[in-house]
């Protein structure tokens, strides 16, 4: 089980602010028009976790993150074999469910701070659900 940090400007363990990478489910798979890149999901950097809760007593758990898009129609590319994914634009974030956060996601930076590869070696079952 992996567990998924952001800290903010806080840091983490004495070394850098941390902003965990996470797959975040954008729609369920049975809504699809037809195949998409990453069968409904896209990688996220998350930025803030938080709790809140209204007058009702309901609580809602969510998540602010920074989505990604794939690059070149979310087909795989390149020698690597790998998709490539970037911003959709990099100031600007989302607010999801936690229940949207799949688990954690794996990029190999290519430019920094602007273009990925998901990589398809390090978590095998991931990939499988987001190809199959």
């Amino acid at each position: 089980m992996h567990h998924a940090r952001c800290t903010g400007l806080r840091k983490f363990r004495r070394g850098q602010s941390r902003s965990d990478w996470v797959w975040v489910r954008r729609h369920r798979v049975s809504e699809k028009a037809g195949p998409t890149a990453l069968n409904g999901h896209i990688p996220a950097r998350l930025n803030t976790l938080y709790k809140l809760g209204d007058k009702a007593g309901e609580i809602y758990r969510l998540a602010h993150v920074t989505m990604l898009q794939a690059i070149g129609g979310g087909k795989v590319q390149g020698p690597e074999g790998m998709l490539r994914v970037g911003w959709v634009t990099p100031d600007v974030g989302t607010v999801v469910r936690i229940r949207q956060i799949e688990g954690m996601a794996h990029l190999i930076p290519l430019e920094p701070n602007e273009s990925w590869l998901v990589n398809n070696r390090i978590d095998l079952e991931t990939w499988n659900t987001m190809y199959d």
